[in-house]
């Protein structure tokens, strides 16, 4: 008996063991960079510093991904900005996946219009479903059910999504991410321009409770907000470019481990230099 107790003993222990050494999965949120916000389009200065500074910490951290949360420019039809984006992330350092959502100010998204081409042709595809180790990332182009909901493109990419999140496969975590906030401070908010609409947030709600849904994160906002929908963090980041808020110009970082998700927003001037102090910092955030 005394064998057979420490010889579960043992087990269990390994098991312990070899769930705390599962490699961390870390990934930035940048949103909102906002290439000519900060002046109204008439130059892109501020942005140029805060986001070369966010890909110098990318570079030194080296994350799994990065992921751009839409409203990389402020005007989608200004070729400038769009060359000062990809002139900086163009540096980030190859092994660094990088994914990107369209935000309102890129498809110049308003009711009843979405204008995808300067996306198609600077970007191309406006969603995605991504792994990274055992994590997979499922973007959405929130413009659709923002503005053009129940369009066939819309209705499109909800087909899309619900056969995605079908497809989990056993131990990953699916996280969601979007431009849009679903809402900012409760499930049960009235809509406004940084939200989306009850009914049809009600939809998205069901669909990801279903599917085990780890997290939604998104931006648009300019400031940091943290709700929850039971047990589903909705995260909604401040902007790398010109803030709106309390918060300073940063990232968020996250750091997938023994399947949590961990978080922590960093002013883009206190990143800490090394992946090891990053998810360090990160954990001790908590």
């Amino acid at each position: 008996m005394k064998y057979l107790f420490r010889l579960a003993a043992a087990i269990a222990l390994f098991a312990l063991s070899a769930c705390s050494n599962e490699k961390a999965i870390v990934f930035y949120q940048v949103s909102d960079p906002q290439f000519g916000f900060y002046t109204a389009n008439a130059d892109f200065v501020y942005e140029t510093g805060t986001f070369t500074k966010a890909v110098q910490a990318i570079n030194a951290t080296l994350p799994d991904a990065v992921i751009y949360t839409g409203d990389i420019v402020h005007n989608h039809a200004d070729s400038l900005q769009w060359g000062e984006f990809f002139r900086i992330s163009s540096s980030v350092d190859s092994r660094v996946r990088q994914l990107s959502l369209p935000g309102n100010h890129d498809v110049r998204g308003r009711n009843g219009s979405v204008d995808l081409s300067q996306w198609n042709r600077y970007i191309g595809a406006d969603r995605f479903c991504e792994r990274v180790g055992n994590v997979r990332f499922i973007g959405l182009d929130s413009n659709l059910y923002k503005y053009v909901e129940g369009s066939e493109a819309d209705m499109e990419q909800r087909a899309w999504l619900e056969k995605m999140l079908s497809e989990s496969r056993k131990g990953e975590m699916t996280i969601v991410l979007a431009h849009h906030p679903f809402f900012l401070e409760s499930p049960d908010e009235g809509e406004e321009y940084f939200n989306i609409k009850p009914e049809t947030r009600s939809y998205y709600r069901e669909i990801f409770r279903k599917a085990g849904v780890k997290a939604v994160i998104c931006g648009h906002k300019h400031d940091n907000y943290i709700a929850y929908d039971g047990d589903i963090p909705y995260i909604t980041t401040s902007a790398t470019g010109k803030p709106l808020g309390a918060a300073p110009s940063g990232v968020r970082v996250f750091v997938c481990k023994d399947g949590n998700v961990h978080h922590a927003y960093f002013a883009v001037d206190s990143i800490p230099g090394s992946r090891a102090e990053l998810i360090k910092a990160v954990m001790q955030a908590l």
